[in-house]
């Protein structure tokens, strides 16, 4: 790829349409690092996110695909005058044997002058010893009308790390700045001169080097369905299947099996598929979900996890809760018709702890028929590692779409704008990274994000305004009668309990007007069995069993806590109609001041 004076943005589409049989056109990340390459305003390219996978190459009519290093060197740099490689492994490395002779033959005269043995002892493979040979080795070559010259570093994170002066080395100081001073050369740019720092995650490259305005990002993706679409139909995969048609070894055709591939880069589509083919088995719709499911976590080293829908389980199973269950069941029929233009970017369930939350989440989850993703606790002590695995789950989401997103203590996950002192602005970033993705209102209908917690006044205001978690339904404790003996027959019947009439009577009499939640009524199920079963009577649980259970069963959580959770969920509410009776009237006024009445309670303590 060689620059050019910097084209008119429709000037650049004509060069990159290659003919037919010879090479792909670009398209994606590499269309995009193409367009500014040729503006020539860019010395230095910082390439990031899925660099472990395949990309497409064709050599005539033979299509494979090749590493990323193989792919830049064949078809993105194969005209330059040199391409060199560098990492602190294995130091410098060429494009090819007659590009590494004549770089020995320039250092030899570079030993001459400087009265050193690099041509006999190889090049320093250390960055800050190297990188004033290079410089001199750039201006000079590209002083002699050659073609440009490209330097890819691999894993730079290694070279100049994210971390504050206070914290860097004297070695990755000086490293950042020469990438600095070679990223605003003018000299580099105008010689045609370009360095790719290639690297995983961009977080953990110094934040001095991606703020600078003279360096340009370019993030790969994970493949789409044309990308997933054309691995099927490439060498690799014929050669595996020993050329048989697809129709013998799966039981999904191309378009199917690409599209059930969402959510994987192509290096683990192929393992997929391998581990079917290779082991006599065909390619059935299990085996893809299944494997998917696992290899997704893989990636995502176990921090994400897939909710299995659970046969015969909807919302109809909720007892309660019935505005949240309405609105849900109208989610999960517009989901079901595809209809997901209309869809809520994210959806909020506030409410005090063991009100059902997850339950509800996971009746949801069954009758929508989309895979439910549930995020988990991915920060980590190691610098950099928390981006990194923030930006494998959102790129995975971003590519496994449509899918359904659950965040379970969400006020802990997302964090907030502001950062602790102690975590270096991780938390800032973290917080910045998730606000920026659940903004991206082109992926409305794609991803449905349910996010649940029982302190919804700790969710940063930027999460819960419109086009994020606009739509707010708080769930809570049973508000009468028919609530509380809707409970107690629900889980009853769940825990295989049998409820006698005097048992209805008394549940209806004596607990009414208590404010029980699911897990306080299973709670009280579970120890009436218990006495039951200790007199012999596994399958009879009686009226005196049930008696002593409730008058046995003490709730150990704060009342005041409760109720300021429970105000929380009531403030957080977007829609009056999803509140009960008696707070649809309520002064938000005095509301609020009894929020605040029990939160400093609760500070205090």
């Amino acid at each position: 790829m060689k620059k050019k004076p910097a084209p008119a943005l429709a000037e650049l589409t004509p060069p990159l349409a290659i003919p037919a049989g010879q090479r792909l056109p670009l398209r994606g990340w590499a269309l995009e690092l193409a367009r500014r390459w040729n503006s020539s305003t860019y010395s230095l390219f910082v390439v990031h996110g899925n660099i472990f996978d395949v990309f497409p190459f064709q050599d005539g009519a033979e299509l494979s695909f090749v590493s990323l290093k193989t792919f830049l060197a064949r078809r993105l740099f194969a005209g330059r005058s040199f391409l060199l490689f560098y990492d602190i492994g294995d130091g410098l490395t060429f494009g090819s044997a007659e590009m590494q002779k004549r770089f020995f033959e320039w250092l030899e005269v570079y030993d001459q002058v400087e009265s050193t043995h690099y041509h006999l002892t190889g090049p320093p493979r250390e960055f800050i010893k190297l990188a004033p040979l290079l410089r001199r080795f750039f201006l000079r070559m590209a002083e002699e009308k050659r073609d440009g010259i490209t330097l890819i570093i691999d894993f730079p994170e290694k070279i100049i790390p994210h971390s504050t002066d206070a914290y860097s080395s004297l070695d990755e100081r000086m490293a950042l700045v020469t990438l600095l001073k070679w990223a605003a050369s003018p000299e580099m740019r105008r010689l045609d001169v370009g360095i790719l720092l290639v690297t995983e995650s961009a977080a953990e490259v110094n934040a001095d080097l991606l703020q600078n305005p003279h360096v340009a990002q370019i993030k790969i993706e994970l493949p789409d369905n044309e990308d997933r679409l054309q691995f099927l139909e490439s060498t690799g995969v014929r050669m595996m299947t020993e050329s048989k048609p697809i129709s013998e070894w799966s039981d999904l055709p191309s378009q199917d099996l690409a599209g059930r591939l969402s959510g994987l880069n192509l290096l683990r589509c192929q393992h997929l598929l391998a581990e079917a083919v290779r082991n006599g088995s065909r390619v059935t719709a299990d085996h893809v979900a299944t494997n998917k499911k696992r290899l997704i976590e893989e990636f995502c080293q176990g921090l994400v996890r897939f909710k299995n829908p659970k046969p015969g389980l909807n919302l109809g199973a909720v007892a309660t809760h019935t505005a949240a269950k309405k609105k849900l069941q109208e989610l999960a029929w517009l989901i079901k018709n595809g209809k997901r233009d209309v869809l809520e970017r994210g959806v909020l369930l506030p409410g005090r702890v063991g009100v059902g939350k997850s339950f509800l989440v996971d009746c949801f989850a069954s009758e929508c028929g989309l895979p439910v993703m549930e995020i988990g606790e991915f920060r980590s002590k190691w610098v950099g590692d928390t981006e990194l695995q923030q930006s494998r789950i959102l790129m995975t989401i971003r590519a496994l779409g449509p899918v359904v997103v659950v965040v379970d203590e969400a006020d802990a996950v997302f964090g907030g704008r502001e950062s602790g002192g102690d975590d270096s602005g991780v938390s800032g970033r973290v917080f910045a990274a998730f606000a920026a993705h659940l903004g991206d209102s082109s992926l409305r209908g794609r991803e449905l994000w349910v996010a649940m917690t029982s302190r919804p006044d700790l969710l940063a205001i930027d999460m819960k305004r419109q086009g994020r978690f606009g739509l707010c339904i708080p769930l809570f404790a049973a508000q009468g009668v028919e609530d509380v003996l809707a409970l107690f027959e629900t889980i009853a019947r769940v825990k295989k309990i049998a409820l006698g009439e005097p048992s209805r009577i008394y549940v209806r009499d004596q607990l009414g007007a208590r404010p029980l939640t699911g897990s306080d009524v299973e709670s009280i199920l579970i120890r009436a069995k218990e006495r039951a079963v200790l007199a012999g009577r596994d399958d009879d649980v009686q009226l005196a069993d049930l008696e002593e259970a409730v008058n046995s069963f003490i709730d150990p959580l704060d009342p005041h806590l409760l109720a300021l959770q429970e105000l929380a969920a009531v403030l957080a509410c977007s829609d009056r109609r999803y509140l009960p009776e008696r707070f649809q009237t309520a002064d938000r006024s005095a509301l609020t001041e009894e929020f605040t009445m029990h939160k400093l309670r609760a500070t205090r303590r």
